[in-house]
């Protein structure tokens, strides 16, 4: 696993909701007892304290707890109204088949395998391997959209995403993902995952990444994946990942805070998050070549991006939305970032010229 010296781990101790929010919220919509789950994990908040706001942080322990049941709730219900999931046990089945392959290539070949082991019932893991770049297929059996099989999709992408450069020992970066999700649904929980562009009403759900990964040697043993189990994927999504650059994870912070409270922390409150001043957050950020304002202006371009999608939703509230201080400065940025006008924007992804 990289090296990199200037990444901040967050704080061991405690974890941000922004993640726990969202998938609260869903599951109130399908089942109605949020409260009863934070009780059987041992979260004595309620879910309105967390919605509201109230509760910024909880204990780690408690956060990959509470990852962990609601994701076996939405499986569960995913079971019900179509069909099999693919288990935790499935899951570590498949982890053991991965760390004897020889690099990244036979580790995606291996994964296809896996899935086709169960003749379709957990549905498709397909790599297309280009000159250039590889495309992951993945297509799980679904009936229609919803927000729990988008939330568990989503999630999926995201742990394999984290899996296979963990066993490459180093950040696998996406150039893009495509969902065949329509806008309509959680799409914020599937911006703040992916430090790449992320789009929906696509025709499959896809992760696109550079060839050069595939001649990647897988570096980890069968101890190193015992380890990592017994708290994966959660400690590596909260940024403690050190392959992943400062910048992507202060990316993730913020894209998940927008998604619980509409609001893109500043960099006080980000520093903060990961235990260090802005001062140095800000000179660690400028070592990557990076600085806080160019990572805001990312995550305003794929929030305004994503909602222009959306025909119900004027300029004015994707502006506010987005966090801009009103639509001439969300317009002259945009048209900064895209050569383009939001309206213009617009229009050519209703006319089909714009994927």
């Amino acid at each position: 696993m990289s090296r990199h010296k200037h990444v901040v781990p967050v704080c061991n101790a405690t974890a941000p909701t922004g993640m726990i929010v969202t998938m609260l919220d869903c599951l109130s919509r399908i089942s109605g007892e949020p409260d009863r789950l934070l009780a059987e994990v041992g979260v004595s908040h309620s879910f309105a304290a967390f919605k509201a706001g109230q509760v910024r942080e909880i204990g780690l322990d408690a956060f990959i707890a509470t990852n962990r049941a609601c994701n076996a709730r939405f499986r569960d219900y995913l079971h019900q109204s179509q069909g099999p999931q693919m288990t935790e046990e499935q899951f570590s089945l498949l982890c053991r088949c991965l760390i004897a392959c020889a690099d990244l290539r036979e580790v995606l070949t291996t994964t296809s395998s896996f899935f086709a082991m169960f003749n379709g019932t957990l549905g498709a893991f397909r790599p297309e391997f280009g000159d250039r770049h590889v495309t992951l297929f993945i297509e799980p059996r679904r009936r229609g959209p919803t927000d729990p099989s988008f939330l568990i999709d989503a999630f999926g992408m995201a742990v394999l995403q984290l899996l296979f450069g963990w066993l490459i020992g180093r950040s696998l970066a996406l150039e893009r993902v495509d969902f065949s999700y329509p806008a309509s649904v959680r799409t914020d929980f599937g911006l703040g995952l992916f430090s790449c562009p992320v789009r929906f009403d696509r025709p499959s759900n896809i992760m696109l990444f550079d060839a050069v990964y595939l001649s990647a040697p897988v570096v980890r043993t069968s101890s190193d994946m015992r380890t990592l189990l017994e708290t994966f994927p959660y400690d590596m999504m909260l940024g403690r990942d050190r392959g992943r650059s400062l910048a992507d994870q202060v990316y993730a912070l913020m894209m998940n805070a927008h998604s619980a409270e509409r609001q893109l922390p500043g960099a006080e409150r980000v520093a903060r998050d990961f235990g260090v001043s802005s001062w140095t957050l800000r000179r660690r950020l400028a070592e990557e070549g990076t600085g806080f304002s160019r990572i805001r202006q990312r995550c305003q371009l794929n929030i305004t991006t994503d909602f222009l999608r959306r025909p119900d939703l004027t300029i004015d509230r994707i502006a506010e939305i987005a966090n801009f201080s009103d639509a001439n400065a969300f317009r002259r940025a945009f048209q900064q970032w895209t050569g383009k006008s939001p309206t213009a924007f617009r229009r050519e992804l209703a006319a089909g010229r714009i994927g």
